[in-house]
């Protein structure tokens, strides 16, 4: 029969760890994000005598400044940083802990919650969601929006179980694990189904740049890969049109008149499938970059959150997101465009 270690590990590093109470560790990360005694106090109720007497405790229990004070308020020292740290991943812990045995008390499955920021993957996650919810009904699943950067703190926070986006540098943390989902995918120019152009044999870029366009928003990563990409070739990038990153937009601008826009290809075989485009036999020199799934690993995952992860990436090993199946939003516009004229008016 084991017994209960003599030496505890909280007490064997030299530090009285034991010591530290849970509201130690929220005043401790609260203070890296708010700066000021006075806010930390707001975000708690309490008055900020009280938060300072709490800093001072934490002083006193680890034997090492743990801030200072900088033209912006309280500013954490590098041990200060590091606990702050280590306390937000030991919070989402014991968050994770009271969801799972709140879950076992309730009697269901417990949470899922999922983001995606690109549309090539849309149409495979919402058949992915709806067969895994088939199979767990007990599972609460909620499809979260947000910015790339929000998003990313939510992972860091716990708050969000699983990210599925482009590649990008936010998202390079040590916490987060990622694996590739969708490869790098080339961009395309689309056209809308009756575009002059698609009859063209030999198309150059000073031609297309003179056409109107459906182009990608400012500071987007396709109006960056646009540009670059006539840039490359000699020609300015296109400037006329309309300005817009919605898939749906684009798709219900391209019914209307003749428009181009660029797309990964994926989205492009979407959008030809409901015929509410053509890809143009024009190439460009622009890829963008793997759409990877991205999670916290240093945060127990939700127990459903594991699951779907593990059951999205083996569909993935199985199936490679060979559909291409379009978006909800771009068959909603090809049914109306087939609506008689009589009745649109």
């Amino acid at each position: 029969m084991s017994s209960i270690p003599a030496a505890d590990p909280l007490e064997s590093a030299g530090f009285p760890l034991g010591r530290l109470k849970l509201r130690h560790l929220r005043v401790i990360v609260a203070l890296g994000e708010m700066q000021t005694a006075a806010a930390v106090a707001a975000r708690f109720h309490v008055s900020p005598a009280a938060v300072s007497k709490t800093l001072a405790e934490i002083g006193d229990i680890v034997g090492m400044a743990l801030f200072v004070r900088g033209r912006r308020g309280l500013e954490l020292t590098e041990p200060g940083r590091e606990m702050a740290a280590h306390a937000q991943v030991l919070l989402a812990q014991l968050e994770r802990l009271a969801e799972s045995m709140q879950a076992v008390r309730a009697g269901n499955q417990g949470e899922l919650r999922v983001a995606f920021r690109t549309m090539s993957v849309q149409p495979f996650l919402a058949q992915a969601m709806s067969d895994f919810y088939r199979d767990n009904p007990r599972v609460e699943i909620s499809v979260i929006e947000g910015g790339i950067g929000e998003l990313a703190e939510q992972l860091l926070h716990g708050s969000l179980d699983l990210l599925f986006a482009y590649g990008d540098p936010r998202l390079s943390q040590a916490a987060l694990r990622s694996t590739p989902v969708v490869p790098a995918q080339k961009v395309v120019v689309v056209a809308s189904p009756d575009h002059p152009l698609l009859a063209r044999r030999k198309l150059t870029a000073e031609a297309l740049s003179e056409q109107q366009w459906c182009i990608p928003a400012t500071g987007s990563r396709m109006l960056h890969l646009l540009q670059t990409a006539f840039h490359g070739l000699g020609a300015q990038a296109p400037s006329r049109g309309i300005r817009t990153s919605d898939v749906a937009a684009t798709a219900s601008l391209m019914q209307t008149g003749h428009y181009l826009s660029v797309f990964p290809e994926r989205i492009a075989a979407q959008l030809t499938s409901a015929k509410v485009a053509r890809v143009l036999r024009f190439e460009l020199d622009a890829r963008v970059e793997p759409v990877v799934a991205v999670w916290n690993g240093e945060i127990t995952s939700r127990s459903a959150a594991r699951r779907f992860r593990e059951f999205v990436l083996q569909r993935v090993a199985q199936d490679g997101l060979r559909d291409a199946r379009p978006l909800l939003a771009a068959r909603a516009v090809a049914a109306a465009g087939r609506v008689p004229r009589s009745l649109k008016d």
